[in-house]
């Protein structure tokens, strides 16, 4: 009888142990889980996400729930592995939407008559932000800066706000000018107002002009840093990147922190940009690491100068201290801008930039465009918050 009692107790220790270690795992994965939201204006009755990793290629499709509907759309909810996925796409009515980022910075999408957008989840939708429109002399002309702040903006709290500076304005943000529509943009304001929902990370936006006065465009040269070196490339343009850079370090930041109620320190400073403006973005977080502590260089232009001016160039930069993290997405047709992307990656790693700071993103589909730059956009906002992006990690 006692042997009986023992092992009664012995089995029921165990499938207590079982129990308590089955909870862990269960709240571990609940960790890494998060929610996808999508609108849709179709109104379809079966939506299916399917999540990838666009390294490993592992994927998995996860039907989502109606949850709501009004008279515009149905919403629907689902969740999805963000440790093991770093991109989705949805499939409804017998289309597949594009491409986009999902983590934990991510709130929803919308399948709206103004295009396949990103939006937040519960609170009003609004695709035309206001903006402070600041005027600054660069060069002999005016430089037109746009600032956003979120809807609970408050200049005197004692809880300060992170600032995230993008360049090329009339790409990242709608400005309504010219006939800009919000299908044309990368909707900044409106991802950063997802990242705040779905995290409480709090920032501003401070989107800068990048192509001259408007009437001799000289985005080109502007968007072009002197490192020190010349190719065939880089001697067609006047190369003032250096003096934008200047601008940026100099007068725009200090104004910034004069003037909102932001951080002043690197982690809380971050950088992007987008082909020519994302080879200029990692060059001023390079020049200026202790005033940005993220950079996003989407598709950036590093073809615009070679092997040995690159390197060159790195080598005389002290990686010793606390550098940025750095971002790197580019796609794989399209006329984007692999193998010189890839080629910077193993670049710094090999010339001992941290390997913990810095992340590629090679998408193998991916092109050189608005709809794709939006769709990962959500990736570089998930670098400023935490730091990295656990499933590029190599």
């Amino acid at each position: 009888m006692k042997k009986i009692i023992s092992l009664i107790l012995a089995v029921v220790t165990i499938l207590a142990l079982l129990t308590a270690c089955g909870d862990t795992l269960q709240r571990d994965s609940d960790e890494d889980h998060h929610i996808l939201y999508f609108k849709d204006k179709d109104k379809n009755d079966t939506v299916v996400a399917t999540f990838f990793n666009s390294d490993s290629e592992e994927s998995e499709d996860i039907p989502m729930n109606r949850i709501g509907e009004d008279s515009d759309s149905f919403t629907f909810s689902c969740e999805g592995n963000s440790a093991k996925y770093n991109m989705a796409y949805v499939t409804y009515g017998g289309k597949r939407s594009r491409i986009f980022a999902f983590n934990k910075c991510v709130s929803g999408w919308y399948n709206s008559d103004l295009g396949f957008l990103p939006y937040t989840e519960g609170e009003e939708i609004n695709y035309y932000p206001k903006f402070e429109h600041i005027d600054f002399p660069f060069n002999g002309y005016t430089k037109t800066v746009h600032i956003w702040t979120p809807k609970d903006y408050d200049p005197n709290s004692a809880e300060k706000y992170a600032v995230i500076y993008a360049l090329d304005s009339q790409w990242m943000v709608n400005l309504a000018k010219l006939g800009q529509t919000p299908d044309d943009c990368l909707n900044l304001t409106v991802q950063a107002a997802s990242m705040t929902a779905t995290t409480g990370y709090k920032a501003i936006i401070v989107a800068v002009d990048c192509f001259g006065d408007m009437t001799v465009s000289n985005r080109d040269n502007e968007m072009v840093p002197d490192i020190g070196a010349e190719t065939t490339e880089s001697i067609k343009y006047e190369r003032l990147g250096s003096d934008f850079s200047d601008f940026i370090s100099e007068t725009l930041v200090p104004y910034i922190h004069e003037n909102y109620n932001v951080y002043d320190d690197a982690r809380h400073t971050s950088i992007t940009g987008l082909s020519l403006s994302g080879l200029e973005a990692f060059y001023i977080a390079m020049e200026h690491p202790d005033k940005f502590g993220t950079v996003g260089a989407l598709s950036p232009s590093f073809w615009m100068y070679d092997d040995e001016g690159w390197s060159n160039y790195l080598r005389s930069k002290d990686f010793g201290g606390d550098q940025p993290f750095v971002y790197l997405y580019t796609g794989g047709v399209g006329g984007d801008t692999d193998p010189h992307v890839t080629q910077m990656f193993n670049r710094l790693r090999d010339i001992g930039y941290p390997a913990e700071k810095i992340t590629l993103h090679y998408y193998e589909w991916g092109m050189h465009g608005d709809s794709f730059w939006r769709g990962v956009l959500a990736e570089f906002l998930e670098a400023v918050v935490y730091g990295r992006i656990e499933p590029l990690e190599k």
